[in-house]
């Protein structure tokens, strides 16, 4: 009966613990850690109003690819080799790793815009939506920081930190 009782103890402690997708289990995580960074911003339309991501590319350097206003040309540019660094600065300055996995308003609405963002650790991630619904002002402002940095790179940019494009199709 003890041995049993120990078992079941163990066990349960073991699945309690925090796991790495867990949003809070980033917090611990070093900033190099962070692989990958997609947002996407979307309403009843088939492609997205505003969609971006940013990883490494095959020659090891960061991309960012972007589309905006419906269009499901992708346009992909050079991207600051610190830009995933900064943005997990964004996730510490502001707490992101409390985001909900989901917001939605109280009534349902089944129109209106819907929004995602993933932000993919080696060991972890955060991931977030919401459908009509924003987290609380603060997780929000942490999300618009990282917004603003993103479009501030693409505004930087040249026709000579245009490296390619791609669609959503073979995406």
């Amino acid at each position: 009966m003890f041995k049993t009782v120990l078992a079941l103890s163990l066990l349960g402690a073991m699945f309690s613990c925090t796991k790495p997708w867990d949003n809070k289990y980033v917090k611990n995580l070093p900033p190099e850690s962070i692989k990958e960074y997609e947002h996407s911003y979307s309403g009843t339309m088939m492609w997205y109003i505003t969609w971006y991501k940013i990883e490494k590319g095959e020659d090891g350097h960061l991309k960012l690819m972007y589309s905006h206003d419906c269009n499901p040309e992708i346009t992909i540019y050079k991207c600051p080799d610190d830009a995933l660094k900064k943005i997990d600065g964004f996730v510490r300055e502001y707490k992101l790793w409390n985001l909900s996995n989901s917001y939605t308003p109280k009534f349902e609405v089944l129109d209106g815009y819907m929004w995602h963002t993933s932000i993919r650790y080696e060991d972890g991630s955060i991931s977030t939506g919401g459908s009509n619904a924003w987290p609380p002002k603060q997780l929000a402002a942490g999300l618009s920081a990282i917004e603003a940095y993103v479009q501030s790179i693409i505004d930087a940019s040249t026709e000579d930190d245009i490296i390619g494009t791609d669609t959503h199709d073979n995406r």
